[in-house]
């Protein structure tokens, strides 16, 4: 792994060469495909292609984990050889997009029909690579001031249920969640912007009665709203979505990057940050 590559380890199982497997894995994954096609030059392999930077084979299985109809139709006899890969991913090929991340690490290779089994174990990213993205707004630190909770956990909980509930409704539950002492509100992950409560009128509702918990106990509680956007446009603030009306303490936003292909600090896979 080099500062301008990101780092993939896989688990694969195949009746055929691991070293051979790990190669078609790279290359699919990267500048070539099942076969070679026009524009494939040694100067773009050069520049985009992934490498193999390791092959561990471990203990082969008698029998294939999962069944493949591309190794049916060659009638391989076995042993299902397993092996642990390494592969280096150029960093120009992503940019600046955790969708193209997603799918570079993550995408067709689970389609090889070389492979009776493949498991994306890890990632190691280069910090070059997570200094493109904005960190979070509040953090750890903003996140303790914005509730008022210097030490200690901080209790959170999530709106139940998941969708159905009207802004009013909504409003109503939040103030019973208040009244209990939670510290941190967000909304489900299916919760985004339906037709029956509109995320801006939930805003209003749920942060006047986040409000009116302030004004009586002095405990403020923080809420983040699920804002989804097109991935063509800026993500909107929270005081946009509100119409300019009752944002007041909403200081967190649930947002949907690798849905979006926006940058945020959200992975679908733990990744192993690296200097």
């Amino acid at each position: 792994m080099t500062p301008d590559t990101l780092q993939a380890s896989y688990l694969i199982e195949t009746p055929l060469d691991p070293r051979a497997v790990a190669e078609v894995l790279a290359g699919e994954q990267s500048s070539g495909t099942f076969v070679h096609v026009a524009g494939e030059s040694d100067a773009l392999r050069a520049r985009s292609r992934a490498s193999v930077d390791a092959v561990d084979e471990m203990e082969p299985l008698a029998a294939p984990s999962l069944p493949s109809s591309w190794l049916r139709r060659h009638h391989p006899q076995g042993p299902w050889r397993r092996a642990r890969v390494m592969v280096s991913f150029p960093l120009a090929n992503i940019g600046h997009n955790l969708t193209a991340l997603a799918a570079t690490v993550a995408g067709s290779l689970y389609d090889l029909g070389e492979c009776t089994g493949v498991r994306l174990q890890q990632l190691r990213i280069p910090a070059a690579f997570r200094a493109r993205f904005a960190h979070p707004r509040q953090g750890v630190a903003g996140t303790r001031a914005a509730t008022g909770v210097p030490h200690g956990p901080l209790v959170g909980t999530i709106i139940k249920p998941n969708v159905g509930l009207s802004a009013a409704d909504t409003a109503v539950l939040v103030a019973d969640l208040c009244r209990t002492g939670v510290d941190f509100i967000k909304d489900d992950e299916c919760f985004a912007d339906p037709v029956h409560a509109p995320v801006s009128e939930r805003i209003r509702a749920v942060m006047a009665e986040v409000r009116r918990h302030f004004d009586a106990t002095g405990k403020r509680v923080m809420v983040a709203f699920h804002i989804s956007f097109p991935w063509r446009s800026a993500p909107p603030t929270t005081h946009e979505r509100s119409g300019g009306r009752g944002a007041g303490q909403a200081r967190g936003r649930r947002a949907r990057p690798l849905r979006s292909g926006r940058p945020a600090p959200q992975w679908g896979v733990r990744p192993v940050y690296t200097k």
